[in-house]
C-alpha cells in the first residue's frame, strides 16, 4: 500500500531549496541546514559540493538587489576579480516579463526583400555542394545560377507568406525576456563575507 510521504509540517526538503525559500537579509538559517563558516580562503564551499547557491550548504540569503541585470553581472565579476567564491553566488530574477520592441512596418515588397537575402544565401551554400561535384571550369557557373535561383525563391516566398497574412502582422519585432529586479543571493557561510565586499565596493 502506498503511504503518504508528504514532510511533516514547518519541516524543510532535503537538498535542493524550493523557488520562495529564499530567506531574507539578516535572517537566521534553520538549525538543520546551517554547515561551519568558511574561513578567508573559502574552504567550506569545497568541503559542501555542489554548484551555486542553491545546491549544498546553509539557507541561501539575499545580499543585494538590483533593478538591471547588467549590475547584478557587474557585482559578481566584481566579486570574482576581488577573489570571492562566486561558485556560492545565484542570480535570481523575479516579475517576469515579455517586452517585445517594435523594429519597423514590414510591407509585402519589404518581405521579399528580406527572402531575397535569405533565399540567396541558402542558393550560395547549395552551389557550394554541387560545385565539388562538376568540373573546375563550371563551378563558378553553377554557384552563381544556384544564388540568383535562391534570391528568386527567397522573394517569392517571402511575398506569398506575408500576403497571407492578410495584413494581421504589418511590422517586424524582437521579442525579449526581462524581469523586475535581480537579486544576489549567496550560500550563508559566505553572505556576511559577500555583503562586506559589495558595500566595501561602488558597484553595490
Amino acid at each position: 500500500m502506498p503511504t503518504d510521504q508528504t514532510p511533516p509540517h514547518g519541516s524543510q526538503p532535503e537538498g535542493r531549496p524550493q523557488y520562495g525559500e529564499y530567506a531574507p537579509h539578516g535572517s537566521t538559517p534553520p538549525p538543520a541546514q546551517q554547515q561551519p563558516v568558511a574561513d578567508a580562503t573559502g574552504s567550506a564551499a569545497e568541503s559542501v559540493g555542489g554548484v551555486g547557491a542553491f545546491v549544498g550548504g546553509s539557507y541561501p540569503q539575499v545580499v543585494a538587489s538590483y533593478t538591471k541585470y547588467e549590475d547584478a553581472q557587474r557585482a559578481v565579476d566584481k566579486l570574482s576579480d576581488d577573489g570571492f567564491p562566486v561558485e556560492n553566488v545565484s542570480i535570481v530574477g523575479h516579475d517576469l516579463r515579455t517586452v517585445e520592441n517594435v523594429a519597423g512596418r514590414v510591407t509585402n515588397g519589404s518581405a521579399a526583400v528580406r527572402g531575397i537575402g535569405s533565399g540567396a544565401w541558402f542558393g550560395l551554400l547549395a552551389g557550394l555542394l554541387f560545385g565539388f561535384f562538376i568540373p573546375n571550369d563550371n563551378f563558378f557557373i553553377v554557384l552563381i545560377v544556384a544564388l540568383i535561383l535562391g534570391a528568386v525563391w527567397g522573394a517569392i516566398f517571402g511575398f506569398v507568406g506575408h500576403a497571407a497574412t492578410r495584413g494581421q502582422r504589418d511590422f517586424a519585432s524582437v521579442k525579449t525576456m526581462e524581469a523586475g529586479r535581480y537579486e544576489l543571493l549567496v550560500r550563508g557561510e559566505f553572505a556576511a563575507r559577500a555583503t562586506q565586499m559589495l558595500a566595501e565596493g561602488v558597484y553595490k
